[in-house]
């Protein structure tokens, strides 16, 4: 269209409809009014946005998924529940001349692919949803690289209206996550759930450690703020694996010694190593290669119960590609290796522990069904990432494992 048929098209937008959310500017003075968001796009597209995919949750008029193509996005996406501000939207950014893309739907029914997208954007809308942890969950499992959650806070005052003044003592500190109290049901949607600072590094950080530790920052509409986190970046995870007592912690000492055996398994340049133990003191930013101790029992017998549910095992999630090694052993020598001198641990939970265990090993089932479990386990958190699996006798020579028929013939001996 010609310059004086866009200026007609955007009058009449501006004058016969209620579009007043955000401040959508079409330049020469004319603009929505509402909210000016601009002095967030620093923070939320000065990483670049350079042939990544943006998906905004809650994106009202879409001035977030149209300054994200202007920063180079490739793809632009906003989800909305209300079909007016949809409608209002899609106008703005064909006059715009701005390929975004809207969808009606509300997100807490919104089924989204794993890493489906590079940046997710939840502003000004977490404290409207009914299931706000759910949510925020969704957005980690479908953000490739980062996402950002503006948040409303906890109040000393709204803690008063649902407690009383004891409570209020380092309430908003603490990691407290408040039931909004409302007498009108057109307001239920408002302020239902508010978070501390506090609750939110621990369901980002503690609950998952697929991504690094939250970063806040301050928000552009008064005392709320910003939560910005960003998935770990690991190019090839090497997943050294199996139950109690195997061998993991001997064949990551082979490997760190031997250049034969690291070719062997396809482990190339530099390196470093990580255990589920001690997942929080890895390092930030990017890891060409990471090799990762973990104890397929780690759920076992604990209230974790299943590896999805285990923070430290979503780590599989945030690599490019994956080698997952699964060393194993006939029960006979993983009950000598529980019971041989050193083996024991320091403390009496431990202790207790690997009595449990060196039991189980007398059970033919056992092994053979964590095994199972963890081989479906991993193949459905790494995807869509590429998953090479690796079966290994924890022998001397560390020989393959040719078959799951194999193995299970060997944890039935």
């Amino acid at each position: 269209m010609d310059q004086t048929q866009r200026d007609q098209e955007i009058a009449k937008l501006l004058q016969s409809e209620h579009v007043k959310y955000q401040n959508i500017d079409f330049g020469e003075g004319q603009g929505t009014g509402g909210y000016q968001r601009t002095s967030m796009d620093s923070l939320l597209f000065g990483s670049g946005l350079e042939g990544l995919t943006l998906l905004d949750i809650g994106s009202s008029l879409g001035h977030f998924c149209l300054e994200a193509l202007k920063h180079g996005a490739a793809g632009a996406t906003g989800l909305e529940t209300s079909p007016e501000r949809i409608r209002h939207a899609r106008e703005i950014a064909r006059l715009m001349n701005l390929p975004a893309e809207y969808i009606e739907a509300d997100f807490e029914d919104y089924v989204p692919e794993p890493k489906s997208f590079d940046v997710v954007l939840c502003l000004n809308v977490l404290h409207h949803l009914y299931e706000p942890i759910g949510a925020i969950r969704k957005i980690m499992s479908m953000t490739r690289d980062r996402f950002y959650l503006e948040v409303a806070p906890v109040k000393a005052r709204e803690v008063m209206k649902v407690a009383n003044i004891f409570s209020l003592w380092g309430a908003t500190n603490a990691p407290l996550v408040l039931l909004g109290d409302t007498s009108k049901s057109t307001r239920a949607a408002d302020r239902t759930f508010t978070f501390t600072k506090k609750a939110m590094s621990v369901i980002v950080n503690g609950h998952s450690k697929a991504f690094e530790p939250v970063r806040f920052h301050p928000s552009s509409f008064k005392g709320r703020w910003i939560v910005e986190a960003r998935r770990r970046q690991i190019d090839h995870l090497v997943v050294v694996a199996g139950v109690t007592g195997v061998g993991k912690s001997t064949f990551i000492e082979r490997l760190k010694s031997s250049k034969e055996l690291r070719a062997r398994f396809g482990i190339e340049g530099d390196f470093s190593v990580a255990s589920a133990n001690d997942v929080d003191g890895l390092r930030t930013g990017r890891h060409e290669t990471l090799i990762y101790h973990y104890d397929i029992l780690r759920p076992f017998d604990r209230p974790l119960h299943a590896h999805p549910r285990d923070p430290a095992f979503h780590l599989l999630s945030s690599a490019k590609r994956v080698t997952s090694i699964t060393l194993a052993n006939d029960p006979d020598t993983l009950r000598k290796r529980l019971q041989s001198p050193g083996a024991e641990p320091n403390s009496k939970k431990g202790r207790k522990r690997h009595a449990v265990i060196l039991r189980q090993y007398e059970n033919p089932s056992f092994l053979e069904t964590w095994h199972d479990v963890w081989a479906a386990a991993v193949a459905k958190e790494v995807a869509p990432s590429p998953l090479e699996v690796r079966l290994v006798r924890s022998d001397s020579d560390y020989s393959a494992i040719a078959t799951v028929s194999d193995l299970k013939a060997m944890l039935s001996a």
